[in-house]
């Protein structure tokens, strides 16, 4: 009885690790799964900058098991058995190497067959992962270390366009 309780306890600490209750921990990380359709980089800005928890990043998938998570959780969150999730895994071209939005380096690799893009999204299916283009679409899950939440420059903004107005003409 006394290990049960203690198996509880530590069950509690850890899911209580993360800022939202809806946020789901695995290895000492959080991940909040959007159930948003965006493009990579307004998913990316969405972790960044507009997560009403933390700043985040695109979900970092180190190893088999964290992709294994993500994919079951997915299913549910998206309600969908097929399809995908962006994850932060990206390259500026298709002659660049791949990297994580969270700056780690690129170990363990889960790639399908589609890599002509330079934007990785997870399959839901199986996990695999594949490229997309900076125009297409899917939902997405961001990541944050509970302990060390990243944290980003102020979102650049646009400046707005001006219009030219004609000049005043004089009529003599």
């Amino acid at each position: 009885m006394k290990f049960l309780l203690y198996v509880a306890a530590i069950i509690g600490l850890a899911s209580g690790a993360c800022f939202d209750n809806g946020d789901k921990e695995i290895q000492g990380m959080c991940f909040k799964l959007v159930p948003q359709m965006l493009t990579y980089q307004d998913a990316r800005d969405w972790c960044h900058y507009k997560n009403p928890v933390t700043s985040s990043n695109l979900a970092y998938v180190p190893n088999q098991f964290t992709a294994n998570f993500l994919a079951s959780y997915a299913r549910s969150a998206f309600g969908s058995n097929d399809g995908y999730f962006w994850i932060g895994l990206s390259r500026t071209s298709s002659n660049s190497p791949f990297t994580w939005d969270n700056g780690q380096p690129l170990g363990y690799t889960n790639f399908g067959t589609q890599l002509g893009q330079n934007y990785i999204a997870e399959s839901i299916v199986n996990t695999k992962w594949n490229a997309f283009g900076a125009s297409d679409k899917n939902f997405f899950v961001c990541s944050y270390d509970p302990a060390a939440p990243p944290t980003f420059s102020p979102l650049p903004t646009r400046m707005p366009e001006t219009t030219m107005m004609p000049m005043p003409t004089t009529t003599g």
